[in-house]
C-alpha cells in the first residue's frame, strides 16, 4: 500500500468523514482511492487503539487539574437514533466550571441486550464508577431519568454512601412544566392559560435562582397564584417585583381567583410528582453544554450511517477531543474588539 493511500485512509476517519461518500466523490473525479477493505483494516489496525490511548492521556491531564477541588459533574446520554431502537448510547460527563469533558462511555445494545432507557442507566453507572475513584465528586447533575434518580436515592440507591448530591437540569424541568401548562391550556375554555405560559416558566427560573431552600422556593412559587389574579400582597407574603401603578394596563387580563382557569394553573404548578424534585433544582444547574456537544458529535458519528462498535467508540472520542480543544476558544470579534452577534429565528415561538 502506498503512503498516500495510508494517509487517506487515516484522515477519512480523523476528519469525521464517511468512506462511501469520499469514495463516491473520487469516482466522480475519476481518481483512484484506497479500497474499502483496506480502509477498514487501517482503521482497525492503526487508528482505534491510538485514538483511545490519546484520549486517555488527555483525560488524565484534565483530571490531574481537578485533584484539589470539589467537582460538580453534568451528565447526559445521547442515542445514535431516535426511539427505542438505538444501537449505541454515549454517556458524557463534563466538569461544571471548565465545561471540559471528563468522561465519555459508549454502550452497545448488542453487548448489553437492553433498550435505550436501560443503556443510559448503564452509561451513568460506568461514568460514576470511573469518576468516584479519580476525583472528589460532590455533585452530579442529570436530566429527570427515573432509573438514574433511583440509583442516587439517598436512602436506597446504589450510590447512597458515595457522598454525591444528585441535582436535576433546570432546562428539562422547565420543559416538563411547559408541556403540562400547554396540555392544561388546550382544554376547552382554558386557552387563557396559554397566555401566561412564558411568564410562569420565567418565574420558575427566577424562583430557583433566588431560593436557597425548599421553603423559600415554595413561598415564591405559590405567590404566582396571587400575582396572576392582580393581587400582589397577601397574608404571608408579597410579590418581589416593583410596585405596580394603579393606572397600569396589563398586557394580558388578570385571572379570576378560583375560576376554572385559575384552578387549572394551580394543579399544573403544584403537581406533587414535579414539586417533590424542587430541592434538586435549587443549585441552578443545566446540562445545555452537553446538548451542544451532542450536536458536535454528528460531525464524527452521523446518525444516518451504521458504524461498527470500535469505530463508533473512536469517533465519539475524536468528537470529545475536538470539543475540549476548542472549548476555551474566545468568541469572534470585530477589528474594534467587539463581539460579533448573529440572529436566529425560532419557527415555534415566531421570534
Amino acid at each position: 500500500m502506498q503512503a498516500g493511500d495510508f494517509m487517506l485512509a487515516i484522515n477519512i476517519l480523523l476528519s469525521g468523514n464517511n468512506y462511501l461518500k469520499i469514495a463516491h466523490l473520487f469516482r466522480y473525479m475519476n481518481m483512484q482511492t484506497v479500497d474499502e477493505t483496506t480502509f477498514y483494516r487501517m482503521q482497525e489496525w492503526y487508528c482505534v487503539d491510538t485514538i483511545r490511548s490519546f484520549w486517555e492521556e488527555h483525560r488524565q491531564t484534565i483530571l490531574a487539574g481537578l485533584q484539589e477541588k470539589d467537582v460538580v459533574a453534568l451528565g447526559d446520554g445521547r442515542m445514535d437514533s431516535p426511539g427505542h431502537c438505538a444501537q449505541y448510547c454515549t454517556y458524557t460527563a463534563i466538569e461544571n466550571d471548565s465545561r471540559d469533558i471528563i468522561n465519555i462511555v459508549t454502550i452497545d445494545k448488542r453487548e448489553t441486550k437492553r433498550n435505550s432507557v436501560a443503556m443510559e442507566k448503564e452509561g451513568f453507572i460506568r461514568t460514576m464508577d470511573a469518576l468516584l475513584p479519580q476525583v472528589s465528586l460532590k455533585e452530579f447533575c442529570t436530566d429527570g431519568h427515573v432509573q438514574i434518580a433511583a440509583l442516587m436515592d439517598p436512602e436506597r440507591g446504589q450510590y447512597k454512601d458515595s457522598g454525591v448530591k444528585h441535582t436535576l437540569d433546570m432546562w428539562h424541568a422547565a420543559k416538563s412544566l411547559s408541556k403540562r401548562l400547554h396540555a392544561a391550556g388546550k382544554v376547552k375554555n382554558h386557552s387563557e392559560l396559554l397566555k401566561w405560559t412564558k411568564d410562569v416558566i420565567a418565574w420558575f427560573w427566577i424562583c430557583c435562582n433566588n431560593a436557597s431552600n425548599y421553603e423559600e422556593f415554595m413561598g415564591l412559587w405559590r405567590g404566582l397564584l396571587y400575582h396572576v389574579t392582580g393581587r400582589h400582597e397577601w397574608r404571608f407574603g408579597a410579590c418581589i417585583h416593583k410596585p405596580i401603578p394603579e393606572d397600569h394596563i396589563p398586557e394580558k387580563p388578570w385571572m379570576v381567583a378560583g375560576s376554572p382557569v385559575h384552578q387549572a394553573l394551580q394543579e399544573a404548578i403544584l403537581n406533587l410528582r414535579w414539586i417533590k424534585n424542587v430541592p434538586k433544582y435549587l443549585n441552578f444547574r443545566t446540562t445545555a453544554d452537553l446538548e451542544s456537544f451532542h450536536s458536535h458529535m454528528l460531525m464524527y458519528a452521523s446518525k444516518r450511517f451504521s458504524i461498527d462498535p470500535p469505530a463508533y467508540g473512536a469517533r465519539t472520542l475524536l468528537a470529545a477531543l475536538d470539543y475540549n480543544h476548542h472549548n476555551a476558544r474566545p468568541p469572534i470579534v470585530t477589528k474594534a474588539g467587539k463581539n460579533i452577534h448573529g440572529m436566529l429565528w425560532n419557527k415555534k415561538s415566531q421570534h
